[in-house]
């Protein structure tokens, strides 16, 4: 039987609970007899040497793979990349842009160690495997052989092969997923506010992915809490936290309508065929519309976005950075999919299922072990 390590980022936010999991169901769905030992990719070296010892290689899971400084400040892996030998392959790894710029696209970096570890990967798997075609733009810039493949997490077997929209009778159910970024809290208010307004009879559940307020460390909680609380209290709308696994996200199964900042509840409603707008806060949001051809709506002011990075800080100081106009393109997106009936997303299912055979052509590399 075929042993590999399976090296993951999930320690706290549910996305990347998610992501392990499906990239995991991947390997089984490709591989049936496959033994995976999962273990979480910031472990010491030691650690991950213990698990290597009886294994045939090495799979990285998806997520903000390609990070500034993958190897060894974020996956300490082994020290001596000369001398490893095991085959290695990574599955729908993502860039950590700030924005949807191709300026951000070229000029994005990472250090010398990180490049040597994905040359190494390039080398065994014959690609790199993207979650976006922003990554494949910035690893091909560097010199790499980039396959866009998707995220891991978009595709739920079960659903893979349906191109239509969940039925559902009206919008009865509407989750709203939190900001990551505590700062875009007035944001997360003036959408609840709109909701309010659109679907007054709605039934509305506010979903923390990272950890409500009591969860948080310091500042960041109490910033959390007093962004968002008063006005939860005030629309008596319940709210759950699915921190620390991916079980929690059985709370959209049912939901009519997601809206919120959280690109794996976007991600994870597509996967389930269900009506979704993602409000982007950064560049892994943008890359995940942009693949499928859906509708994009930036959290951040444009402007201020692109402003050179001192500037940008010195304004932030002073002014919020939000987009004025949230409020209004959130209203016509809307408005925009109830009059083509969503058609947009059944096409962006279309390209789901185009993505999906590719990678698990990708995932059938590892056969040749």
């Amino acid at each position: 039987m075929m042993k590999i390590l399976f090296l993951h980022g999930a320690i706290k936010n549910s996305g990347d609970f998610l992501i392990s999991l499906r990239s995991q169901n991947l390997i089984k769905y490709t591989l049936p007899n496959c033994e995976i030992d999962a273990l979480w990719e910031g472990e010491n070296e030691q650690t991950i040497q213990s698990h290597l010892k009886d294994k045939d290689g090495v799979v990285f899971g998806g997520g903000p793979f390609f990070t500034h400084h993958i190897h060894p400040g974020d996956i300490p892996f082994v020290s001596n990349l000369d001398s490893f030998g095991l085959p290695m392959l990574n599955i729908g790894g993502g860039w950590y842009g700030p924005d949807y710029r191709y300026e951000s696209v070229a000029n994005y970096e990472m250090d010398h160690t990180s490049m040597k570890l994905l040359k190494k990967i390039e080398a065994s798997a014959g690609c790199l495997s993207c979650r976006d075609w922003y990554t494949v733009n910035m690893l091909k810039s560097k010199g790499f052989k980039a396959e866009m493949h998707g995220c891991p997490a978009w595709y739920d077997i079960e659903n893979v092969g349906s191109s239509t929209l969940r039925e559902i009778d009206g919008i009865k159910k509407i989750c709203i997923s939190d900001p990551a970024n505590v700062n875009n809290s007035k944001a997360a208010v003036n959408l609840i506010d709109l909701l309010k307004k659109l679907y007054p009879a709605a039934d509305m559940i506010y979903v923390f992915h990272r950890g409500a307020w009591e969860k948080e460390e310091g500042k960041r909680g109490e910033l959390r809490r007093t962004g968002i609380e008063p006005t939860l209290k005030k629309n008596r709308i319940r709210w759950v936290n699915i921190a620390g696994g991916c079980e929690g996200f059985s709370i959209y199964d049912d939901c009519d309508l997601h809206i919120g900042f959280r690109v794996h509840a976007h991600i994870y409603n597509l996967s389930k065929r269900n009506r979704t707008v993602l409000l982007e806060e950064d560049g892994r949001g943008a890359g995940v519309n942009q693949a499928l051809g859906l509708g994009s709506i930036h959290v951040y002011n444009d402007r201020r976005q692109f402003k050179p990075e001192l500037a940008k800080r010195l304004e932030n100081k002073l002014f919020p950075a939000v987009n004025t106009y949230l409020k209004d393109e959130i209203l016509r997106n809307i408005e925009r999919n109830d009059y083509t009936d969503w058609i947009e997303y059944e096409l962006a299912f279309k390209r789901m299922q185009f993505y999906f055979e590719q990678l698990i052509r990708h995932i059938s590399k590892i056969k040749d072990w």
